[in-house]
Formats: structure tokens, C-alpha cells, sequence
């Protein structure tokens, strides 16, 4: 039986693989960064489910850690921390001897116009991240 995902759900997914579709290469974010940028930020975990279950030939999950630097372990497709440590070799990021990436280096902060807007989140209030003001939508 096929779960049915409501539209709200169905934005907010398309909304993450499209903000993590641009992330450069080199680069990185937090689940949680991710969220807050959506408008959405108490719902970083969501964010990794979301992640979790894209396609990942298509989105490059493997730029997603989280608030630590820590890579995530558990995705179905080849996803093995192993495996994501290899993938980021390949994007020019170094993890140390605990898994953990410099996220003082690898850290990106995307420009207001890459950050997608969801009709779920009609309000608007200014975030300074690092520096940056972007705006993002609140409840």
C-alpha cells in the first residue's frame, strides 16, 4: 500500500531537494540550516527523512551534515559512512579521524535567490546567517 504524502509534505521535500541540488561542490549544509532556511526550524530531522529517501543518483545528500559536521550514516543507496567519505574526497572535503568535516570551512550559506519559497510559509521575517540576511518565512 502506498503511503499518500499531503501537498504540504510533497512542497516542503521538493523545496530541500532543490536547496540541496545547488549546493556547490566543495561545499556543505545542516539539516538544521536547511530548515531554518525553509521557514521550518524545529524540523531538521524531517529534513533527513526527507534526504533519506531521495533519489540519490539525483540529489547529492552526501553535502548534508549535521550541526556537528558529523556525516549521517544510514542511507539505503550506497549511503554507508564509508561510502559518503569517499563521495566527499571526490568533492574536495576532508573529514578528520572521527568523521567530523570543518564546517568554518565547508559551510555554505546560499543567497536569498537560492533558497526556494514554500506557499505553506506566507509571513516574512529577516535571518542573519553568518552575516548574510536572507528572509524566510515563518508560522
Amino acid at each position: 500500500m502506498k503511503k499518500e504524502v499531503s501537498r504540504s509534505q510533497s512542497e516542503f521535500a521538493q523545496a530541500v531537494y532543490q536547496l540541496v541540488r545547488v549546493i556547490p561542490r566543495g561545499k556543505v549544509m545542516t539539516y538544521g540550516q536547511i530548515a531554518t532556511l525553509l521557514g521550518y526550524p524545529r524540523a531538521a530531522q524531517q529534513v533527513g527523512w526527507v534526504l533519506h529517501w531521495a533519489d540519490h543518483n539525483a540529489v547529492p545528500y552526501r553535502r548534508v551534515v549535521n550541526r556537528f559536521g558529523q556525516l549521517a550514516d544510514g542511507y539505503p543507496q550506497g549511503g554507508r559512512i564509508g561510502h559518503k567519505l569517499e563521495l566527499f574526497e571526490l568533492d574536495g572535503i576532508e573529514a578528520n579521524d572521527q568523521m567530523i568535516i570543518d564546517l568554518r570551512k565547508y559551510l555554505w550559506h546560499p543567497p536569498a535567490s537560492k533558497i526556494p519559497k514554500l506557499s505553506t510559509q506566507p509571513l516574512l521575517q529577516d535571518l542573519d546567517f553568518a552575516g548574510v540576511v536572507v528572509q524566510r518565512r515563518t508560522r
